[in-house]
Parts: structure tokens; C-alpha cells; sequence
């Protein structure tokens, strides 16, 4: 019990840079809905849509398993390790835009360049540090370096819009922001962090994507599933894709707010003791599952309320639909904790990307059929049904590993963590 209150402690450093992008983000909702109009509102949904599944590939995996990675890691061996991820990322940016930029445009069927640089926005995000920050228990720079920068460019696109009902240049300014907040994080990272020698070298990008293919699959099968559904309601019930994508972005914000609990627990599972490791990986699941009981429960009660709130009363979420939602976030809100803390500390990176590849054709079977049946809110169960078969093979695996700890091979041998015990230097 203890320990568990020491956790929540632990993740009140990150949570301030929660705290902050979550009035900002509730903020812009409505700023957007109702300055621009629900055509642009729709618009920039679709274009992040795509970006969400594109940003799995620009960052490939680090952002999964990098905290991990670099809390386990001797502080001499991280400036090499982040030079590596951040040369592959570059690279792997420029050929995602490339594709990506002209496929949204044509999805979101709006104003071209508000999905070129909304796109491009959520695309970028990827060469940013924020997991770096994490693995080395950082939230101070977390927050200053990669959170407020990014914030700000949004909340200046905000204000424009407000004076101009330019659409455009909130897209503009909030790109401003990623790309401020991924340079910044590169020269504080690099400067502190010595061992890495420059090179521009595509060869050399290539070759340090071996290994990532567990993490990258599961990213890439989650966020497939995730960021679709828009998609096929833009394409099947183009009237109703500004209430569901102001829906989805709720189930967002929602997750994001719980943010802090998971980055904190994936420096907190991993342990050089095999019988710690477990006992950590166990109490987190157990607080993975009430969490999500209590989120669900809230989420489906209040949405309908919250919903018209955001949009101005132009937008508000069904009872059903809201239900739906409901049970799709409490099904994320737990496998976000079993996943990304507990199996990838446990060694079993293959059962995330086993259970991804579950839900995705789950997913798959379920949401077009259900889209065409029972409208909007048969696709919200597709895709809930989809996440709650994710989390029963994850909790399946770690059932195993829990009843059989002697079995259980570590990721990596990580650096002590005792540091949760005390406040997080800077």
C-alpha cells in the first residue's frame, strides 16, 4: 500500500505537464468548433486521424519501449542511443510526410492546406523527446522542454483564430510549436549526453531499426484500429464524423489524463531482483484494472453533459454512444498499464504485438459491419469489443508470468529506480 501511494506520489511530476495540456487542449476543442465550424473541425479530425497511424511509423517503436530502453541503460551509453533514434526518426519523417500529406488532403475532402499542416503537426510530434525524458526520470525538462513549447504554439494558433477566424494559422502555429518543442529537446539531450558522433548516414537509419518490430507492430495495430474508425465514418456517415471525432478526442484527453500513472510505472515495474519485478508488475496491474472500471463508469455518465460543453451545444454525444465510449476507454485506460509497463518490463514485448494483432482483426471484423448495422455507435462497440480482446490476451500472458515467476526474462538489465522512493531531479 505503501508503495502504491509512493507511485501516485511519483507521478504528480508529470502530472503538472498534464494538468497543463489538458486545460489547453479542452480549451481549443470548443475555440475550434465553434470559431471555425464544424467543416473545419471535421476536416482537421480526418487529417489527424491519418497522422496518428503515420506518427507510429515516423517514431517507430522508441516512443513504446524508449522509456524502458533508457532507464535501463548506463548514463554514458543514452547520448549514443538517442542520437540513433533520433537519426532513423528524421528519416522516417521525411518519407511519412511525403505519403502522408497528399493521402490526408484527399480523406478529409476540406481545405487542403489545414490538412496538410494539421497533418504534418501530428506527424512531426515524432521526432520530439518527451519518452527520453521519462527514462531518465525528468519532469521538470519534460514539462519546459517538450510540453510548454508545443502548448504554446497551440495556444497562440488559438488566439489567432479567435481575432482572425483563420483556421490556418491555428494549424500554422500549433507546427510552429511541435517543431520547437523537437529542437529544443534535441540540443538539451544531445549537449547533456556525450558518446554520440554526428552523421546524416540513411544506411546507418536503417540499421538501428532492428529490433523494434514487436513494439512498431503493436503501435502500428493499435493505432490502426484507433485512428480508422474517423476514417470509415467519414467515408460510411460523412454527417455524423464531427460528433465522433469530438467523441474520440475525449476518449484522448481522457487517456492522456492518466498519462502520468504510465509513465511513472514504466520506470517503476522494471527491477534487478526477478521476484520485485514481478511483485511490481502485479500491484500495477491491479491498479491498471480499477482504474478502468472507475474511468469507464465516468466517462459513459458524464460524456453526453461534457460533450455539449466543448462543442458550444452544437455537438453532444448520445447516451448510447457515450456507453459505447465508456467501455472502449476502460479497456484502454488498462491495457495501456499492462502493456506498455508491465509486459515490455516483463520481457514479453511479442505478447504486445500478439495482442494488438488480436484486436486489429477483431477490430477489422467487427467495426464496418457494425458501422453499417447500428450506425455510429455500433462502430464505438467494434472498437471497444476490438480493445477488450487486446487486454484479455495481455492479461492472460501476465497471469502466466505472475503464477510462474521463475520463468519470467527481463528486457534488460536496468538501472536501479530507487529514485521513485525520493522527488525527481530536474
Amino acid at each position: 500500500m505503501i508503495r502504491t501511494r509512493r507511485l501516485f506520489r511519483a507521478a504528480g511530476g508529470y502530472g503538472i505537464s498534464v494538468v497543463i495540456s489538458g486545460i489547453v487542449s479542452i480549451a481549443v476543442i470548443p475555440t475550434v468548433i465553434i470559431v471555425a465550424g464544424e467543416t473545419a473541425w471535421t476536416t482537421i479530425a480526418v487529417a489527424q486521424a491519418v497522422a496518428g497511424f503515420a506518427f507510429v511509423i515516423a517514431t517507430y517503436g522508441w516512443g513504446v519501449t524508449g522509456p524502458t530502453d533508457v532507464a535501463g541503460l548506463r548514463v554514458e551509453e543514452r547520448g549514443r542511443y538517442f542520437f540513433d533514434s533520433l537519426l532513423s526518426r528524421a528519416w522516417l519523417n521525411l518519407v511519412v510526410l511525403a505519403v502522408s500529406i497528399p493521402l490526408a488532403i484527399v480523406i478529409a475532402d476540406g481545405d487542403p492546406w489545414l490538412a496538410t499542416l494539421t497533418v504534418s503537426s501530428g506527424i512531426l510530434v515524432a521526432l520530439s523527446s518527451g519518452w527520453f525524458y521519462v527514462g531518465e526520470k525528468s519532469p521538470i525538462r519534460f514539462l519546459l522542454y517538450d510540453t510548454v513549447p508545443r502548448l504554446m504554439g497551440t495556444a497562440a494558433g488559438a488566439g489567432v483564430l479567435i481575432v482572425t477566424g483563420e483556421v490556418r494559422w491555428f494549424a500554422g502555429l500549433q507546427l510552429l510549436g511541435v517543431i520547437a518543442a523537437a529542437v529544443i529537446c534535441t540540443i538539451d539531450i544531445l549537449r547533456r549526453h556525450s558518446g554520440w558522433t554526428f552523421t546524416a548516414s540513411p544506411v546507418r537509419a536503417v540499421r538501428n531499426l532492428h529490433g523494434q518490430a514487436a513494439p512498431v507492430t503493436m503501435a502500428a495495430t493499435t493505432s490502426l484500429y484507433v485512428n480508422v474508425p474517423v476514417v470509415i465514418v467519414q467515408i460510411f456517415l460523412p454527417s455524423a464524423t464531427a460528433v465522433y471525432a469530438l467523441a474520440e478526442r475525449m476518449v484522448r484527453l481522457s487517456l492522456y489524463a492518466t498519462r502520468p500513472f504510465v509513465q511513472v510505472a514504466q520506470g517503476y515495474v522494471p527491477a534487478d531482483d526477478r521476484n520485485v519485478l514481478v511483485e511490481r508488475a502485479r500491484r500495477v496491474t491491479g491498479l491498471a484494472l480499477g482504474m478502468a472500471l472507475v474511468g469507464g463508469i465516468a466517462f459513459a455518465a458524464f460524456a453526453p453533459w461534457v460533450s455539449g460543453l466543448l462543442s458550444g451545444g452544437s455537438l453532444e454525444l448520445s447516451w448510447a454512444l457515450a456507453a459505447a465510449m465508456g467501455a472502449n476507454i476502460a479497456a484502454l485506460l488498462a491495457s495501456q498499464l499492462t502493456g506498455f509497463a508491465c509486459l515490455t518490463a516483463l520481457g514479453l514485448a511479442r505478447v504486445l504485438a500478439r495482442s494488438t494483432i488480436v484486436g486489429a482483426i477483431v477490430g477489422t471484423a467487427l467495426m464496418i459491419p457494425f458501422t453499417i448495422w447500428f450506425g455510429v455507435v455500433g462502430l464505438a462497440w467494434g472498437l471497444a469489443l476490438s480493445e477488450f480482446a487486446v487486454l484479455a490476451v495481455q492479461l492472460a500472458a501476465l497471469r502466466t508470468a505472475f503464477a510462474h515467476p521463475e520463468r519470467v526474462r527481463k528486457r534488460r538489465e536496468p538501472a536501479p529506480i530507487e529514485g521513485l522512493d525520493t522527488p525527481f531531479e530536474p
